[in-house]
């Protein structure tokens, strides 16, 4: 009722989702973060958040004491949920509400209303197209008021809930000089600082990695942004596919031959990911990784919450180890709870960790789906170690959920999870150049390039799917160095990334 009554002009434009048998994975997922966040708030060193050892899994009476002893991992919670094994293992996601969304999509009400708003768009009809999306159990439709308050009512007993189809802005580009941040950063020439403070270097001599697993297989990384310049010498020899995704979220163009990036943002991050040394100095977290690049926002225009949501099932649906989102909405409020839920823990059960950004308008805010409760949120320091200005986090509270039980609310966390370097970031632009950037956009690949690299330099891979997301989420956190306040702040998170401990600490454990 308060999308009818709020939107303007002749349509709505919406995503619908549908209930599903995995709404019970989503409830018990919730109850384990319930009991993770309590735990948590209780600690003053990340440690405690690393996973119990590999064998504390293998389904024995005397490893949920192990699981017991670590009470501030995820990982544990879950897999102390007796059930919660089986009901991922059995859950085939794409397929689950299929049918309800075909059965939905066909029905006279929604054919009739899509063809009333396709009439008037005329040249534009294509806009109007209905888009399935079935990473989250629902489809995006564009009807005008009347109409889909008919369709709400007629789909009500399936119906879990609508959503605006909200537009997202293009990531704010602001370039900065080296030198005007720091003489420090300067001083970097075989490297950037970035990878330096994160270990990245350290670890690749350590592990013997730069993104390659032990099978001789390449980390699979996807960045969704504003698409990528194929031709940039540090991008080229890593790009191994692309996607472009149009406002309604359905594929407008794939393959590298179509790729491109409609500003600069998509290529600065993919460059801080994968990228080379062809500047003379590594930009790359993890250079011998391959990526894969979705184009899901317009770099003047932006984008919609379809377009990203698209892009999150194009990714995982192509076997990304990690995505990466430096993209979102601010948010001011502390209540949470967007159709991104259902994407983020739909990626993990299916083996992909998801890295997002925690936004760039400072301290009391946020932006989605950074905000998200299993996603992993990334906040911003300098060279020096200091939280940028720009770097957003708070307090965040679920207060509603169609997914958990009134007695576990609210949910009350923290984000960001960890910080990375965010400021005066050299990486690769369009026009085989590079440049340095500010942002959370900038702190966030370092993250997920520092993930490439714990797939690459552990047996994670071969971990069982359901698990290895949450399990390398854990190990992520549990090997920061502590920065800021004892335990998270809304600042620093847990601490700041460290790829050489988490690395190290998830041998330890036998992954």
């Amino acid at each position: 009722d308060k999308l009818i009554d709020e939107s303007t002009g002749q349509y709505t434009d919406v995503i619908i989702q549908f209930k599903s048998e995995q709404d019970e994975t989503l409830s018990k997922l919730l109850e384990a973060a319930v009991e993770t966040e309590r735990n948590r708030a209780m600690i003053v060193d990340p440690s405690y958040i690393l996973p119990p050892e590999a064998r504390a899994f293998d389904g024995k009476k005397s490893s949920r004491r192990k699981l017991r002893s670590q009470q501030a991992s995820l990982t544990a919670n879950i897999a102390l949920e007796a059930s919660i094994a089986g009901l991922i293992a059995a859950t085939a996601v794409p397929s689950i509400v299929a049918p309800k969304i075909a059965d939905f999509l066909r029905s006279s009400n929604v054919e009739s209303a899509v063809s009333a708003i396709k009439s008037r768009l005329k040249g534009k009809a294509r806009m109007a197209d209905p888009t399935p999306l079935p990473n989250i159990g629902g489809a995006r439709v564009m009807v005008n008021r009347g109409d889909l308050k008919k369709i709400v009512v007629e789909g009500q007993d399936t119906i879990e809930g609508v959503y605006e189809n909200a537009q997202i802005k293009a990531p704010r580009v602001i370039e900065t000089s080296a030198t005007s941040q720091s003489a420090t950063v300067g001083a970097y020439s075989g490297t950037t600082w970035g990878l330096e403070q994160a270990k990245a270097l350290s670890a690749w001599s350590a592990f013997d990695t730069k993104g390659r697993m032990s099978n001789g297989d390449r980390v699979r990384v996807a960045v969704l942004d504003t698409g990528v310049d194929p031709t940039h010498p540090d991008i080229s020899p890593r790009l191994v596919d692309f996607a472009e995704f149009d406002q309604a979220g359905q594929m407008a163009s794939q393959g590298v031959n179509n790729a491109r990036d409609s500003g600069r943002h998509g290529t600065h991050v993919a460059g801080t990911v994968v990228g080379g040394n062809a500047s003379g100095g590594w930009v790359g977290m993890a250079p011998d990784a391959e990526l894969i690049a979705g184009l899901v926002l317009d770099g003047d225009n932006g984008g919609t919450l379809a377009q990203v949501i698209g892009g999150i099932d194009w990714a995982v649906g192509q076997g990304s180890h990690v995505v990466n989102l430096s993209l979102g909405g601010l948010t001011f409020s502390q209540s949470v709870g967007t159709p991104y839920q259902r994407a983020i823990v739909n990626a993990l059960v299916r083996g992909t960790l998801v890295v997002a950004a925690i936004g760039n308008d400072g301290h009391q805010t946020s932006g989605a789906p950074g905000n998200d409760y299993f996603s992993l949120a990334v906040g911003a320091h300098d060279v020096t170690g200091r939280c940028a200005g720009f770097s957003a986090g708070r307090t965040l509270e679920l207060n509603q959920s169609n997914f958990i039980d009134e007695r576990f609310l609210p949910l009350v966390y923290t984000k960001p999870d960890l910080s990375a370097p965010g400021v005066a970031v050299k990486s690769s632009v369009p026009g085989a150049k590079w440049a340095h950037l500010n942002g959370t956009s900038m702190a966030t690949p370092h993250v997920s390039g520092a993930a490439a690299l714990l797939f690459a330099a552990t047996d994670l891979s071969n971990h069982s799917i359901s698990e290895r997301a949450f399990v390398a989420r854990d190990l992520m956190l549990g090997g920061v160095s502590d920065a800021g306040e004892a335990g998270q702040d809304q600042r620093f998170g847990f601490g700041a990334l460290n790829v050489l401990k988490s690395i190290d600490e998830a041998r330890e454990r036998g992954f």
